[in-house]
This record gives C-alpha cells, sequence and structure tokens, in this order.
C-alpha cells in the first residue's frame, strides 16, 4: 500500500511526503532537506502521528489510513524507544534545572 502527500514547509514549494509498507519495513521519504539527507524528518512524523496541520493535498482523509500501515513495523518499534527516549530527556532536563537551582541556592548563602 502506497501513500503520498502534499506538505507545507519553509520551502516555496510543498515537500513530497510518501509511504511505501513492504512486509515489516514501513518506507517513508520526504523531499524536505532533512528527509533527503536522510535524517529525522518532522514532516514524516507529524504524518503518522495523524498531525495535518501543514497538508495541502487534498488526501486528508488517507491520513488515517497510516496508523494501521504502521502497526508491526520497525519504524512502530523505532517510534516508540524514540518516545521513551524522550520521556526520560524531559525528566533528566528537570533534574539538571532542580540542581542548578540547588546550586545557586547553595553558592549564594
Amino acid at each position: 500500500m502506497n501513500y503520498r502527500f502534499k506538505i507545507q514547509g519553509s520551502s516555496d514549494l510543498p515537500y513530497d511526503v510518501a509511504f511505501e509498507r513492504t512486509g515489516d519495513n514501513l518506507r517513508a521519504s520526504c523531499s524536505c532537506p532533512a528527509g533527503q539527507n536522510g535524517t529525522h524528518c518532522k514532516h514524516r512524523l507529524n504524518l503518522l502521528n495523524g498531525v495535518v496541520d501543514d497538508l495541502v493535498s487534498e488526501n486528508i482523509n488517507e491520513v488515517s489510513h497510516l496508523k494501521g500501515l504502521l502497526e508491526t513495523t520497525d519504524v512502530q518499534a523505532a517510534m516508540t524507544l524514540l518516545t521513551e527516549a524522550e520521556k526520560r530527556f524531559v525528566a533528566v532536563k528537570r533534574e539538571v534545572a532542580k540542581a542548578k537551582k540547588q546550586l545557586a541556592a547553595a553558592m549564594n548563602h
């Protein structure tokens, strides 16, 4: 199953975002600079998460099909790891901020 979308990004022309599932692999491509470099791309991730704020193609109804396309794929597993890592990162940032406040308080006594 293949899906193609147009997403308005920072470029004048919309980016082309495509999804294709083969077995347990979900291939996702985007014509944005990050996508072309093979790095993390918010356009692909947003669509997989159902975010359609910048969608300019006329197929908004197909975005809901991506959730089923994502299930049991390597991409879903990687997204789960990312979500868990981001939660730990937020917690560590809070811990560091608290430690900095304690240090500042100790230095000001």
